[in-house]
C-alpha cells in the first residue's frame, strides 16, 4: 500500500497532517494527524483557583480565545448555581458575535478566497488590488472592534469574570459600533458573494450525523444542551458519555471514540432550518457548503449585535453588570456553547476551596477530526493521484480547523 503524506496542511489555523493509503490506485484509508505542540491546559489549571481559569484557558487560542473565556466562565458559574445579571448576559453574547465575525472573516477571506481566485495567497490578491479582499479585511476587523468593546480588547478580552463582567461598555462606544455595523451592513451582499456563488470542486454530501447545541426558537450560539441527529436532546453535562474521546498515537488531540459528529456552522444552520420546518439549501455541494453557511453567519451575527448594542445601551446606568461569588462548597459545572467552528465544551471539578480539582476542555475540530477523514475518503475516491493534495487540502480547510484549540491532551 502506498501513503501520500500531505504535509503541511496550508490556509489552516495550526499545524497538521493527512496521510492517504492508496491500493491499486484507488483510496483506501485516510488519517488526519493534529500535529501542534500540546497545550496541557487541562493539567496547567488544576489547584489553581475558580477565579484565574477564564483567564487562564483564553490563552489555548488568539482566534478563538473569547469564546474559551465565556465557556470557562459560564461552567465555573454552574458549578457554583450562580445566576449572572441580563446586563452581563447581554455584554458576553455581543464579544461572542464579535469573535464569530472576526473568526468567519479570517477563515472566508484569508483562507478559503484564495481558491476561489486561483491564487497561492492574500498576498499575491492584495499586491493586485483585490477590492473584496480589502473589504473581508475590514469585516474582520470589524469583527475585532466589537470584541474591543465588549471584551476589554481583540484579543484574550479582560472584562469577562466569574459572576458577570467588569465593566459595562461606554455609550459613546457602542454608538460608533452601531454606526460602524450600519455602514458594512450595506456592503455585506456583494462582498460575500464570491463564497455564495463561487465555482467549488464537486464533493460528496456531507456524511457524519450533526452535532449542535439545541435552541428552540431563534437561532442562537448559546444554549444548555446537545441536539442530536436522532431527536435525542442531552444534558450539557452528558457529552462524556456521548464523546468518550480517547487519544490517537499519530495525533496530539483526542478524538471521539464513540460515533463520528460533523459540527460547525453548516450542521447549525442545517439544525435551524430544520427546526423551523425547511431545507437549508445554500446551492454548494458537500462540505464546501459550510463557507456558505459561515457567511450567512456573518449576516445574522452583524444584525443581531445591533440589537444587543441598542439593549445594552439601554440597561446602561440601571443594570448592574456581576454578582458575587463566594464558594466553600465543592461541585462540578459544565457549559456548551457554539464557537465559530462548533461545540467548544468546558468542564470544571471545584473543590471546597474553590481550586481546580479536574478539568476538561472538548473543541470543535477535536470533535470532527473522524468526520474530515471520513469526508476525505469519500470526497477523493475518483481523484486522480497527482490531484490528491490539493482537492484534500481545500476539504480540509472548508471545515475551518482550529489546530491549536483541539491539541491540549495530557498524554499519549
Amino acid at each position: 500500500m502506498k501513503v501520500i503524506s500531505i504535509e503541511p496542511l496550508t490556509r489552516v489555523e495550526g499545524h497538521g497532517r493527512v496521510d492517504l493509503h492508496v491500493q491499486d490506485g484507488r483510496l483506501q484509508r485516510v488519517q488526519l494527524a493534529l500535529l501542534e505542540a500540546p497545550r496541557l491546559f487541562e493539567g496547567l489549571v488544576r489547584g489553581r483557583s475558580f477565579v484565574e481559569i477564564p483567564a487562564l484557558v483564553c490563552r489555548i487560542c488568539s482566534i478563538c480565545s473569547a469564546v474559551h473565556r465565556i465557556a470557562a466562565a459560564t461552567a465555573i458559574e454552574n458549578a457554583l448555581q450562580l445566576t449572572i445579571p441580563p446586563l452581563a448576559v447581554k455584554v458576553r453574547e455581543l464579544l461572542l458575535l464579535g469573535g464569530h465575525i472576526e473568526s468567519h472573516a479570517l477563515h472566508l477571506f484569508c483562507l478559503i478566497y484564495p481558491d476561489l481566485r486561483a491564487a497561492e495567497s492574500i498576498l499575491i490578491l492584495l499586491a493586485k488590488g483585490d477590492t473584496s479582499l480589502k473589504s473581508g479585511l475590514e469585516l474582520k476587523r470589524l469583527g475585532n472592534r466589537i470584541q474591543e468593546v465588549a471584551g476589554g480588547r481583540a484579543i484574550h478580552p479582560i472584562n469577562i469574570e466569574v459572576g458577570g463582567i467588569v465593566a459595562s461598555p461606554q455609550p459613546p462606544a457602542l454608538h460608533a459600533l452601531l454606526a460602524e455595523i450600519e455602514t458594512m451592513q450595506g456592503q455585506l451582499e456583494g462582498m460575500l458573494d464570491p463564497f455564495k456563488k463561487g465555482l467549488y470542486p464537486p464533493a460528496a454530501p456531507v456524511i457524519a450525523p450533526r452535532l449542535t447545541v439545541a435552541i428552540s426558537g431563534e437561532f442562537s450560539l448559546q444554549g444548555n444542551t446537545l441536539s442530536l441527529p436522532d431527536g435525542r436532546i442531552l444534558p450539557a453535562d452528558a457529552y462524556a458519555g456521548l464523546l468518550k474521546e480517547r487519544s490517537l498515537p499519530w495525533s496530539n488531540a483526542k478524538t471521539p471514540a464513540t460515533e463520528i459528529f460533523f459540527t460547525g456552522a453548516l450542521a447549525r444552520q442545517e439544525a435551524h432550518h430544520k427546526q423551523q420546518g425547511r431545507d437549508y439549501a445554500p446551492g454548494v455541494a458537500g462540505i464546501h457548503a459550510n463557507n456558505v453557511a459561515q457567511a450567512d453567519e456573518i449576516i445574522w451575527a452583524l444584525e443581531r449585535s445591533r440589537t444587543l448594542i441598542h439593549d445594552i445601551l439601554a440597561m446602561t446606568g440601571a443594570e448592574v453588570g456581576s454578582m458575587p461569588v463566594t464558594t466553600g462548597v465543592a461541585g462540578s459545572g459544565t457549559s456548551v456553547i457554539e464557537a465559530p467552528r462548533g461545540i467548544l465544551i468546558h468542564h470544571y471539578v471545584l473543590d471546597d476551596r474553590g481550586q481546580i480539582a479536574a478539568a476538561d476542555i472538548v473543541t470543535p475540530t477535536a470533535i470532527n477530526q473522524r468526520a474530515i477523514e471520513a469526508q476525505l475518503l469519500a470526497d477523493l475516491q475518483e481523484t486522480p493521484e497527482g490531484e490528491l493534495d490539493a482537492a484534500a487540502q481545500r476539504i480540509v480547510r472548508a471545515f475551518d480547523p482550529c489546530i491549536s484549540c483541539a491539541v491540549h491532551i495530557l498524554k499519549v
